[in-house]
């Protein structure tokens, strides 16, 4: 549609103010979230960061700011003064046009379903910019008397060099203060506003957001937000014996846990006077007692999900991963057979590129058998942190857990760190366990533990899980 409209850049930029606000109505119907954020935008650019928008020197552009903050003021009141500074201005010099403009302005907020109707708003309002004229001068009396006189000294016949001077007069005297800001309201600014160039007019929320991340971009690539990307990386299972043992540890991890839970989440049933019918309790009428009924309470188990992040970097080869790869295993197998928990395993980095993760176990997946991992390449810690929580935002369950192995330091710590401060602001709880390192303890120093001794890894990742799991009871 816009393709046939062939709009020219003020018509598109009127079209862009209205398509906006339909569209971001149009959204936050089916999605209550974005109208908040979006209000949270128009408050941000239109209100708090504002900037004087059109001045005396720029009235033509007030016009264009007008239908912007109309627009804007239709959902977040606060917008409303600067939209009645860009009024007042557009009064003094361009009289009558907001009161077309509005015309055209209230059909748009009753009445505009689609893209079509948007594009033929804007360019109404942008004929009547184009068609606007300023008002008709009014005669002063200094200019009847002049005219008065010219016509008495051309009835006498007067020809003389004054009397040329005095039938100049009339048109002088007309060109007093009333008539000389009416030749001011000329409309060739307005006309000349449509050979504009688009980077001259005002901008919207788009735009300003795209200038705000392009300045964000300027910064160091070390400091720059990355996002790590799903790769590959070659897996397979474990052999018998690496599994055997994984699966012994998983079992008595399992039932320190599944006894916790059944204290947690067992029903206690008590008879009283109100509730459901309790059948076996029906004998007590006979002797008058109406403690008949039963309530039940429940008390809820846990509802976690656990993110398991495997480093499997170079330096883990040998023993480091043996012993990592099978505590992912028991772990996993063990938190997959507790009723409220939702486990995943993911290492990083993948072998397809630097920032990089493997998905060994996605939340709600069956526990493979591939855990047993290769290692290469280096840490990239923060990457892979962002990805798991873009993975994990949109789970069901109230509480999310992340468990990092690691046995060094991360590429980048400043990053790792800001992705770990963000995933605490948002509610994740992270614990790290590191190997023969303590570089971990950094990053997490409340919620990590260092294990020098190969042999103590197992016991000491299911310890602290087990800890993690529990605390504060059961959610």
């Amino acid at each position: 549609m816009l393709k046939a409209a062939n709009l020219d850049p003020v018509t598109f930029n009127l079209f862009n103010c209205l398509e906006d606000w339909r569209v971001e109505k149009k959204l936050s119907g089916i999605f209550p979230g974005c109208w908040r954020n979006l209000n949270w935008l128009i408050r941000r650019f239109f209100v708090e960061q504002t900037q004087p928008r059109a001045r005396d020197d720029s009235p033509v552009l007030a016009v264009l700011d007008y239908v912007l903050l109309t627009v804007r003021a239709w959902d977040v009141d606060e917008v409303t003064p600067a939209r009645q500074n860009a009024a007042s201005i557009i009064e003094h010099h361009f009289p009558g046009l907001k009161e077309a403009m509005d015309a055209i302005l209230v059909k748009v907020y009753i009445y505009c379903p689609d893209t079509k109707a948007a594009i033929e708003y804007a360019k109404q309002i942008a004929l009547c910019i184009r068609q606007w004229k300023p008002p008709q001068p009014t005669a002063t009396s200094n200019c009847s008397n002049a005219n008065d006189k010219s016509a008495v000294r051309q009835t006498t016949g007067e020809t003389n060099d004054s009397t040329s001077q005095i039938d100049q007069q009339p048109e002088s005297a007309c060109d007093s203060a009333p008539v000389q800001q009416s030749r001011a309201l000329s409309a060739l600014p307005l006309k000349a506003l449509f050979h504009a160039e688009v980077q001259d007019l005002p901008q919207h929320i788009g735009e300003i957001m795209a200038i705000e991340l392009t300045s964000c971009s300027t910064e160091s690539a070390g400091d720059a937000l990355t996002i790590a990307v799903a790769g590959t990386r070659q897996a397979a299972p474990l052999s018998a014996g690496q599994k055997m043992q994984a699966l012994q540890a998983s079992i008595a991890l399992r039932t320190r846990l599944q006894g916790f839970l059944q204290a947690q989440t067992q029903r206690r049933c008590s008879i009283g006077r109100r509730g459901t019918l309790h059948a076996n309790s029906l004998y007590r009428l006979q002797v008058g007692n109406a403690r008949v009924f039963q309530k039940e309470s429940v008390q809820l188990g846990l509802n976690t999900a656990v993110h398991i992040l495997l480093d499997v970097s170079g330096s883990m080869a040998g023993a480091p991963i043996n012993l990592a790869k099978r505590a992912c295993f028991a772990v996993t197998t063990a938190l997959s057979r507790i009723r409220g928990v939702n486990p995943a395993v993911t290492a990083f980095p993948a072998a397809t590129a630097t920032n990089s993760v493997f998905p060994i176990m996605r939340h709600g997946q069956a526990v493979p058998d591939l855990f047993d991992i290769r290692t290469s390449g280096g840490t990239p810690l923060a990457g892979a942190l962002w990805w798991i929580l873009q993975t994990m935002l949109p789970l069901k369950e109230q509480r999310k857990m992340i468990l990092v192995i690691t046995d060094g330091m991360p590429d980048n710590p400043l990053a790792a760190n800001n992705a770990i401060g963000v995933a605490q602001k948002l509610g994740f709880e992270i614990y790290g366990l590191g190997i023969r390192d303590e570089h971990i303890t950094r990053l997490l120093p409340h919620t990590s533990k260092v294990v020098n001794d190969l042999p103590d890894l197992v016991p000491a990742m299911f310890a602290m899980l087990q800890v993690a799991l529990l605390k504060s009871g059961a959610v």
